[in-house]
């Protein structure tokens, strides 16, 4: 009766030792489990450490930034040189605007229909003596005046296109463009007038024939002189004036040689000039 009344206590005795037993070894068998867990957990933290470790070139990337908006600056830096370039062109208009008459009261410009014309007597093989003319209208200038009617010389020119001039022999013309004028180095025969005597006053209160001379620099190759053309001039009262003129020289003059062609014997030393000129009077 005894063992019988003890062994139901016992039973439960026995089986509370057992479960404690055996959540002994749960829990000691759980903590291994819990290990590996928490050996496996730094590995997420260590995939945050890269992360982190990415999070400097992010913040390495935020700072070449300002270099590329440095060279953005840089490349806009050479703006300002061509805004520095640009007053380059406008610098050119002073020349312009020097260019026309300043202290000109009236200005006398060459319309068409000037000729320009020389004279040299030659002596042919056939006909004996010749007067050899060549011509052109290639002609432009002007010549400006003051108030009181005196040349503006610095504002005044006449030039003639040397390689134009013509005559009845295309051998002569060669020969007096290639040799006498050398018009590939020297294209033009320039005239620059200093003062016109005849005049009485202003040119634009002369009226009628008036009877003229102009004295200024004649540059005829690499040469300049002052010479004196001698003629008139008509004023009709209309704004305009016509009229002709003329100057002589020599070829030694201007260092020219004179022409030489197998049919003339010989030419005469004696160069003569002449003017016919019509144009318009301009107030300023």
């Amino acid at each position: 009766m005894t063992f019988h009344r003890l062994a139901p206590p016992l039973v439960v005795i026995a089986a509370l030792l057992l479960a404690a037993f055996l959540v002994a070894c749960a829990g000691s068998s759980a903590e291994p489990t819990a290990i590996p867990a928490a050996t496996q957990a730094p590995p997420p933290a260590a995939a945050q450490a890269p992360a982190a470790t990415q999070a400097p070139p992010a913040g390495a990337a935020t700072a070449p930034v300002p270099t590329p908006a440095a060279s953005v600056t840089a490349t806009a830096a050479p703006a300002p040189t061509d805004a520095m370039a640009a007053p380059t062109q406008p610098a050119a208009q002073p020349t312009t605007a020097e260019a026309v008459p300043s202290g000109a009261a009236t200005v006398f410009t060459l319309d068409e229909g000037t000729i320009a014309r020389y004279q040299v007597e030659e002596e042919l093989a056939n006909t004996g003596f010749f007067v050899a003319v060549g011509e052109t209208t290639d002609v432009a200038g002007s010549i400006a005046f003051d108030a009181d009617g005196a040349v503006l010389t610095d504002e005044s020119r006449i030039a003639v296109l040397a390689a134009t001039l013509s005559t009845d022999s295309n051998r002569r013309d060669g020969y007096v463009r290639n040799r006498t004028l050398e018009t590939d180095t020297y294209p033009e025969v320039a005239f620059q007038p200093s003062s016109i005597n005849g005049l009485t006053g202003p040119i634009t209160d002369a009226s009628g024939m008036v009877e003229l001379s102009i004295t200024g620099d004649l540059t005829v190759k690499d040469q300049t002189r002052e010479v004196t053309w001698n003629g008139t001039a008509d004023f009709p009262g209309d704004g305009t004036a016509s009229g002709s003129v003329s100057v002589e020289f020599t070829f030694g003059d201007f260092g020219m040689d004179k022409p030489r062609v197998a049919v003339v014997l010989s030419v005469e030393d004696t160069i003569r000039l002449e003017l016919d000129f019509t144009g318009t009077l301009t107030p300023q």
